[in-house]
């Protein structure tokens, strides 16, 4: 029955695809997901350095932020379409809102601010936008920078307008179409991981959505499992337990949802820093569940890998 709602489903959609970690460990071809706050203390004055604080509300800026760091504003990075909450920005806005704060092509970017749901966000935009070889996120944020008593200013630096290039990739962004096409064979390298906290995966509380439940094919693991004491992410062996008991292995596509997509950018983070292939499906449960031809799942999972058949 599940196999042949997703069958139709399939049909019905056009596809649109196109120690804590070690924040120091640099990488050939790209930059650390994760920097810690000493690497960043000892790169702060870097001239090529752009440190974007992400925060809700300008607010949390204001109140103090890492010295230099430019504020970059939540709509810049996120947009409602088709009646979904939080999407992808169209690419000319958030273009336009990296050159205002002095984004070039050469720039080193760091992301600091949060909570933890806006700066994951942040870096899955970036990198699904062509910018995440160049771009790392601050472990712990400006919650652990205040923390630990670095630095602080009130002050919003001067800056040149940059000029920067953005090139999608596709690779990072999936909707219920791909997720159909691709999950749907027992060969399937596709681990779809539910971030939300067990009473939504097992469909106990609903939410505000029209149906209670999960994706038939996802395992859970909630985002906040992610990280410890001041959001900062757990060891690389505590992230590979996690990801392995959801299911993933090595060689495997990571792809996560959750309500909107916020939550969903924090386990798509921690895939990425794992080195795993990553993929948010952006609608997420507020997509999936009003959609009535797409199956949803409730009750603990009998097989938390697979399509039950």
């Amino acid at each position: 029955m599940i196999q042949q709602a997703l069958l139709m489903a399939s049909a019905a959609f056009a596809l649109t695809l196109g120690p804590a970690p070690s924040a120091d460990d640099q990488q050939p071809t790209r930059a650390p997901v994760l920097v810690s706050t000493d690497w960043l203390v000892r790169r702060v004055r870097d001239s090529n350095m752009v440190i974007i604080h992400a925060a809700p509300s300008r607010g949390d800026y204001d109140a103090g932020h890492v010295p230099g760091s430019r504020f970059l504003p939540w709509s810049a990075y996120t947009t409602r379409r088709d009646s979904l909450s939080i999407e992808l920005p169209d690419e000319a806005v958030l273009d336009s809102a990296l050159e205002a704060i002095g984004v070039t092509d050469q720039s080193r970017i760091i992301i600091s601010g949060g909570p933890l749901v806006n700066t994951a966000r942040l870096y899955f935009t970036l990198d699904y936008f062509g910018l995440g070889t160049r771009t790392s996120l601050l472990d712990g944020g400006i919650e652990a920078w205040r923390e630990e008593r670095r630095p602080l200013s009130t002050t919003e630096p001067v800056v040149a307008p940059g000029s920067v290039t953005l090139a999608r990739s596709p690779a990072r962004l999936v909707d219920a179409a791909w997720i159909v096409n691709h999950t749907d064979a027992p060969t399937s390298n596709v681990k779809v991981i539910d971030a939300r906290a067990p009473e939504f995966f097992a469909g106990t509380s609903a939410g505000n959505y029209p149906r209670a439940g999960r994706l038939p094919m996802a395992s859970n693991l909630p985002f906040t499992w992610m990280t410890g004491a001041l959001t900062r992410f757990r060891d690389r062996m505590t992230l590979e337990r996690l990801l392995r008991r959801a299911g993933v292995g090595r060689g495997d596509t990571v792809v996560t949802y959750c309500h909107i997509g916020m939550q969903a950018s924090v386990v798509f983070l921690a895939a990425r820093v794992m080195g795993y292939e990553a993929a948010v499906y952006d609608g997420s449960f507020e997509d999936w569940s009003r959609r009535r031809d797409l199956p949803v799942t409730t009750g603990a999972p009998v097989v938390p890998r697979a399509i039950v058949r």
